[in-house]
């Protein structure tokens, strides 16, 4: 008898501590709830993160605009190589100051340097059999006002009358339909659409605005709303060098 009551008992704690089915489900249901609760919030972390590091490479950009500008009779870097127009000429001409030197402007390579945002989405942007297919890192150069392409293109920083209102260089364009690689590496002004297209797009990579290096050195996180709001009668005010600087 001590026997058989004893294998009783012994099932009796086994279900004791066992789950039921029911109450398994409920644990999940409830991890299931508190993951759900938690994502958002992990996801807005990461996106700060990166917006953060995206700021600290765009203060590491301006460095190296001013010492260009500083070693080369106060001219600052232009915004294309002349033959091809690929958007990495500003890279290439500070990559001494920001990163290892190359010979080359088609052996640039934007990944894991400081011109290279972490939110930026850079799979399709440009194609391998493009000019300096890796050098496009999503920042581009304010190059309507600040020097495009030609030798005769540059602009010297002392001629910058408003530097603490004349981006250099900032967050650029994202793939999407309707731009092609010769659309990146540029920051486009809000009257002017990207080259072959007729719409204006907003500058949003982190949520309303985007990062942007200035003439005085300084970096920020400025809105689209600010920065395609005219300011003093002028669309461009946050793009022009200086007041009288005429429309594109």
């Amino acid at each position: 008898m001590g026997a058989v009551r004893n294998r009783s008992l012994e099932r009796t704690h086994s279900k004791e501590g066992a789950f039921t089915l029911i109450e398994l489900l409920v644990v999940i249901a409830i991890i299931a709830i508190l993951a759900s609760m938690l994502l958002p919030a992990l996801s807005r972390a990461k996106q700060k993160a990166q917006a953060t590091q995206c700021l600290s490479n765009d203060k590491q950009i301006a460095l190296g605009y001013l010492l260009y500008a500083n070693d080369n009779s106060d001219y600052l870097p232009l915004a294309a190589h002349e033959g091809d127009a690929a958007p990495c000429e500003w890279f290439f001409e500070i990559s001494s100051y920001i990163a290892q030197q190359t010979s080359s402007y088609t052996n640039l390579v934007a990944k894991a340097k400081v011109v290279a945002c972490p939110s930026a989405k850079l799979d399709t942007a440009f194609p391998s059999n493009t000019p300096a297919a890796k050098a496009y890192g999503g920042y581009g150069h304010n190059y309507i006002y600040l020097g495009y392409l030609l030798e005769e293109d540059r602009k010297k920083i002392t001629t910058v009358t408003k530097p603490t209102e004349t981006c250099m260089n900032g967050d650029g364009l994202d793939p999407e339909p309707g731009l092609s690689w010769w659309n990146y590496g540029y920051l486009y002004p809000p009257t002017l659409p990207p080259w072959g297209t007729s719409r204006i797009y907003p500058y949003v990579r982190h949520g309303k605005g985007g990062n942007y290096s200035w003439a005085d050195g300084h970096v920020s996180m400025t809105s689209w709303t600010t920065m395609s709001t005219a300011k003093n009668g002028r669309k461009n005010w946050y793009y022009m060098a200086t007041p009288n600087d005429s429309d594109p």
